[in-house]
């Protein structure tokens, strides 16, 4: 399976009109085998940086995945 950071990545530029970064990483997540445990813990990661930096969820993924 690909780094986390470049799932993020590949989630953020593979978004579908009004779709929420949650989806789009489920579904590249499936794409390349990952397992709903390794889901959990790359959007807890951004969940806490959108908290941290009072950003939306999707501003967080974009910054984790130019990291």
């Amino acid at each position: 399976m690909k780094p986390d950071q470049e799932l993020l990545l590949e989630a953020v530029k593979d978004l579908h009109k009004d779709e929420p970064v949650e989806r789009a990483l489920g579904r590249i997540m499936r794409r390349h085998g990952g397992t709903y445990e390794d889901y959990v813990r790359i959007m807890g990661g951004v969940r806490e940086l959108a908290r941290k930096e009072k950003v939306t969820p999707l501003e967080a993924a974009r910054v984790l995945a130019q990291a």
